[in-house]
């Protein structure tokens, strides 16, 4: 993502004020535009279920798509982040005829794991109707493949295919839904998960033109990346951690039952996930500007190392990779904070406008609040992805997990009070563990990259150095 930046960056200096608003639109795009287009499509919906759908059909819908995007996003998570980081390493030796095998491994074993939960979920917990079943089935493992075909398309940067493909699935849907108006719930979900289908077939289509090889069944990949499960397991941390305080309150005080035995909070539920779009601008940043000005600062000291430079030249490029990690955090840490203050501020007149239930003003408040030490957390990743301390990774997500699902559940008597503050317990918790953890590795930068975390001397098999 750094060599987007770059190319924004270069847009942002060199093209006036009509640069900083193309780059900062078009890294919002890429960093958030998907996510977005996504958001208003579901808010859109469930208004529109709700004007013409039967209440009980209407929780059908919208409790099948809930728990499917929710789960989805979790089993995929692991194997988008393993298969992402294999295609990376082969796409940068460039064994281009190597990746469409690794994404058709990724998208089957994908597929597996979406049955087995949708069978689990739709099946035995919803016992839903076998129409239902199969389409809420359905619906899950198209979302579970579509998260792991998009990051492929960011290796080409190739990321108007990604926003094609999202937008003429969701207007396929949305054109049949205002065509047809259907009533029931089954047509409903057999409208959207044609969607999901457009999008898919487009997403493919994009990756078969720039990785046109043959796929094969080949494993022997895994073997040959360094941390391979440790990537898995903070993928699986990172989605578990943002999902953990949603599926408590689930069961807490102000959660219904709406199909069979499984639950939603509506109230939390509409809340957190507007909470969580108040990061838009603050990926944007990490984008365009702090992820960039970090690559080069610490191109600039593997440049030193690997040449004939002296170790107070090796020295002072690891100083300027701390002060540069200084800036860009303050930065992103203001200008989120401002942001958070507004959404705090005129939280009232956001959820009167979207027509959301007054009591989630609570959950949104803690949510925008707690999204600040979230991209903290995000952003302190990176760095620790670049020093290659894929143990330190899991270590950030895990006390994100563990603090967000304690906070929860020491406060979900409370009702609505308490909506958020879980979350916003384990960004923090994760941010603190995260800026620490940058800091000890930051200033041991040195010996890391010689001797610690040097593979020649240390071999592939090393988690926490």
């Amino acid at each position: 993502m750094a060599g987007i930046g770059f190319r924004l960056d270069r847009i942002a200096r060199e093209e006036g004020l009509g640069g900083i608003a193309h780059a900062t639109f078009q890294g919002a795009v890429i960093s958030s535009g998907p996510w977005l287009i996504t958001a208003c499509a579901i808010f859109l919906l469930q208004g529109w279920t709700r004007s013409v759908m039967q209440p009980a059909d209407h929780v059908i819908v919208q409790t099948s798509l809930v728990y499917a995007f929710g789960i989805s996003t979790v089993v995929t998570a692991p194997l988008a982040m393993i298969a992402t980081r294999m295609a990376s390493d082969r796409f940068y030796l460039g064994e281009r005829d190597a990746i469409p095998s690794i994404l058709m491994v990724a998208m089957v074993l994908a597929v597996i794991a979406a049955l087995i939960a949708g069978n689990i979920l739709f099946g035995l917990a919803a016992a839903m109707r076998p129409d239902q079943f199969l389409l809420a089935t359905a619906i899950l493992t198209l979302f579970a493949q579509i998260w792991i075909a998009s990051p492929f398309l960011h290796a080409t940067s190739r990321h108007g295919p990604i926003f094609l493909a999202y937008v003429s699935g969701i207007a396929m849907a949305a054109l049949s839904l205002a065509i047809v108006r259907p009533t029931t719930p089954s047509v409903v979900l057999a409208t959207i998960a044609a969607g999901l289908v457009v999008t898919l077939t487009l997403l493919i289509t994009a990756i078969r033109e720039d990785f046109p090889g043959s796929p094969g069944w080949r494993l022997d990949w895994i073997g040959r990346t360094p941390g391979v499960v440790a990537l898995g397991v903070a993928g699986l941390a990172n989605a578990l951690a943002i999902w953990i305080d949603k599926w408590l309150l689930w069961w807490a005080p102000g959660s219904i039952q709406a199909v069979g035995a499984l639950r939603v909070n509506p109230i939390n539920d509409q809340a957190s996930f507007l909470g969580l779009l108040t990061m838009i601008p603050g990926l944007t940043l990490i984008l365009v500007t702090t992820e960039t000005r970090f690559d080069r600062a610490f191109t600039e000291l593997m440049v030193q190392c690997t040449g004939t430079a002296n170790w107070r030249r090796i020295e002072k490029a690891r100083r300027k990779v701390g002060s540069t990690i200084r800036l860009d955090l303050r930065l992103l840490v203001v200008q989120q904070a401002i942001l958070a203050g507004f959404c705090w501020v005129l939280a009232p007149e956001i959820v009167r406008l979207l027509d959301l239930n007054a009591r989630g003003i609570f959950g949104f408040r803690l949510t925008a609040v707690g999204a600040v030490f979230h991209l903290v957390v995000i952003q302190m990743s990176i760095i620790l992805s670049y020093y290659d301390l894929s143990g330190r990774i899991v270590a950030v997500w895990g006390s994100f997990l563990v603090a967000s699902a304690i906070g929860t559940w020491l406060l979900r008597d409370m009702g609505f009070a308490g909506f958020g503050f879980g979350y916003l317990a384990g960004a923090v918790t994760g941010a603190s563990l995260a800026v620490a953890l940058v800091a000890q590795a930051t200033g041991n930068l040195t010996y890391l990259l010689f001797v610690g975390n040097n593979p020649a001397v240390v071999g592939n098999a090393r988690f926490w150095p």
